[in-house]
């Protein structure tokens, strides 16, 4: 005890960090338990700790001033982190973010933070609503309060966020039960705040909103299943996972417990290993970043609880609205990524909130569920028109309500997915990968022989202009320059099939969606090229100079690389060299065309003949065309 004493009495310093002070020292002696264990000694302490806020000058850092203050803590308050580092050495303990009063949105704030080498666990949001504080978990925010708060809220979130591990309250009338799990759950990485009837675990969770709560049932004051009940019908509260462990075993106490809102139900005695692996379990959620947002839209509380409850257990950021005009501000305000809305509401209908978010650009892709007992074909067929995504008929099971949403995310995130990858893939590409993906044969290698002209563009000098740009000016220039070609190629049905640095690589086929062949509309491409790298560079101070090569011929068009780890769709063959080096060939400002497409295209054009060039590979000096325009008659089609 003396010992323990002695301890208990004294600052603590941890190297490399400031002096810790002391916050209280509680010690229990007993026998029992588990093998070899007679003493549970807690000290807990806190860091005097240097903590910055990044906000505006105005009345919240001297709140958080006044709330920090007593405890220790010295606070720097400046508008924008960079300040804040700077007169911090070293940086802040825990960093408080309020980028609603700053005007940061949070996934920028705290991209901020680490691109300082401030870890998101360091960090804290401070948000103006429910909403806001969502989003700020999801990006990645350790913790998030909502503006006002309490100074003790504050204060434990700090001091929280600098020990970096997660709060279990546990709530239980039997001091035995405490002396066995506590120590068991500091052991394993929590932290624990006690409690031992259910009215002072109620106050507790709402001061403190620990991650998780572990409750026994038969408690005085307030039993295990109302506290659990009144947690999740609290919009603050709900998202906290509950676990009641009690030696209420039968049946119908697991079906009350659950009705109640548990998201998990032990029976004592519990074996240690078995406890901590469902905490673990439960708890791995809230160690990375929330799933979907999911906006629950029902004027029935019964059918919002029951729905926002079982979503929650999956891990989704759930907010809720009364009616259809409710869930119109709530959805324009921050964007869900899918909305479960009821039919039958005043003020605003179902079918009229499906109708009014299609009309908003915001929120016209965003998908909807309907909960609706309306299921005829007549009713269906409104609803697809309306632009409804799927059904969910009353009445129904929470396991359908998850199943529904889940497929809907999952097709969501697969068209999402399918629309940004045509971003980075060639069409030819996107074909391809459809066609193998219906055979199903992923190892087999395809390829085909195709008669194509091919197209090299080439920006002259711009390796040594870019040495002296920044990276981000010189992605800038080039991807503006690139928005005005690629648009020329996609005109004429040509298939970009890759970036080189600043050249494109561009395939035409015959296609029966043109009427001409694929050489003139490569050539009409690459003069549109030009035409258009004109335009771009009006007004410029440095403007960008080009050079495109044609040629045509049989190319081996299919798949390149590796069988099973990573393949190209793409052309490979001499035809493919010797249109790069005519481009490497061509006048600055000009194109040039191989004698292959020349005499396609003959009637179309005026040229200007080279000769005497020599190609790399080929042992005779060889003749190529310069585009100079077009004929009546090439203009004319």
């Amino acid at each position: 005890m003396d010992v323990f004493g002695s301890i208990a009495d004294r600052e603590l310093s941890v190297p490399g960090r400031p002096q810790a002070r002391r916050v209280q020292a509680t010690y229990r002696s007993h026998t029992g338990g588990r093998a070899g264990f007679r003493a549970d000694f807690r000290l807990q302490f806190a860091l005097v700790m240097q903590v910055g806020l990044v906000t505006s000058p105005g009345v919240l850092g001297q709140f958080v001033s006044r709330a920090l203050g007593p405890a220790g803590h010295t606070l720097i308050v400046a508008p924008e982190l960079d300040a804040l580092l700077a007169q911090s050495d070293p940086p802040p303990e825990v960093v408080l973010f309020a980028p609603n009063v700053s005007g940061t949105p949070a996934n920028e704030a705290l991209e901020s933070a680490r691109e300082h080498g401030l870890a998101p666990e360091r960090s804290i949001y401070l948000g103006l609503d429910v909403a806001s504080c969502e989003a700020a978990r999801r990006a990645g925010f350790f913790q998030a309060i909502q503006l006002p708060f309490q100074a003790q809220e504050l204060l434990r979130a700090v001091e929280s966020t600098a020990e970096g591990r997660l709060l279990v309250l546990l709530a239980d009338d039997s001091e035995l039960i405490h002396r066995h799990t506590v120590p068991l759950l500091l052991e394993n990485g929590y932290r624990v705040e006690e409690a031992f009837n259910g009215k002072e675990a109620l106050e507790k969770i709402r001061e403190l909103r620990p991650d998780l709560v572990l409750t026994d049932v038969e408690m005085p004051e307030m039993d295990g299943f109302t506290l659990c009940k009144t947690l999740k019908e609290d919009e603050k509260t709900a998202s906290i996972p509950v676990v009641i462990c009690s030696s209420l075993g039968e049946a119908s106490d697991l079906e009350r417990g659950f009705d109640s809102g548990a998201d998990d139900y032990l029976v004592k005695p519990v074996v240690p290993e078995e406890l901590i692996s469902r905490l673990h379990a439960l708890l791995a959620t809230r160690m990375i970043s929330a799933r979907e947002r999911v906006l629950v839209v029902d004027d029935s509380a019964a059918v919002r609880h029951l729905v926002s409850d079982c979503l929650r257990r999956q891990g989704f950021v759930v907010e809720t609205a009364v009616d259809g005009q409710d869930g119109l501000g709530r959805a324009t305000g921050n964007l869900p990524d899918l909305v479960l809305t009821d039919y039958d509401m005043p003020r605003m209908t179902g079918f009229e909130f499906v109708v009014a978010l299609r009309r908003e650009e915001k929120t016209r892709d965003v998908p909807i569920v309907m909960l609706t007992a309306r299921d005829s074909r007549r009713d269906q067929a409104q609803m697809r028109a309306a632009g409804l995504t799927s059904y969910l008929v009353k009445p129904f099971t929470t396991d359908k309500c998850i199943a529904i949403v889940e497929r809907v995310l999952a097709e969501s995130r697969l068209s999402r997915y399918k629309e940004a990858s045509r971003l980075y893939i060639s069409e030819g590409a996107v074909r391809a990968a459809e066609e193998l993906s219906k055979s199903g044969a992923m190892g087999e290698v395809r390829a085909r022989e195709v008669d194509a002209t091919l197209l090299f563009s080439d920006i002259s000098g711009f390796t040594n202009m870019s040495s002296k740009m920044s990276p981000q000016d010189v992605v800038a220039i080039l991807n503006e320059a690139f928005d005005a070609l690629c648009i020329v190629i996609k005109e004429q049905g040509g298939d970009i099939d890759k970036f080189i640095g600043d050249a494109i690589m561009a395939v035409f086929e015959g296609r029966p969606d043109f009427d001409e062949c694929h050489e003139l509309r490569a050539v009409r491409a690459a003069w549109g090229m030009q035409r258009a790298l004109d335009g771009f560079n009006a007004g410029k101070a440095s403007p960008l100079v080009m050079r495109i090569g044609l040629n045509a011929g049989p190319v081996v068009r299919g798949d390149i690389g590796s069988r099973y780890v990573r393949r190209d769709y793409t052309c490979i063959g001499d035809v493919v060299n010797r249109a790069q080096r005519h481009e490497s060939k061509a006048p600055l400002g000009g194109v040039l065309m191989s004698p292959s497409v020349y005499q396609r295209v003959r009637d179309y054009v005026v040229v200007e003949e080279m000769t005497g060039l020599t190609f790399k590979g080929i042992d005779e000096p060889q003749s190529a065309f310069v585009l100079k325009g077009f004929s009546s008659d090439g203009e004319g089609r």
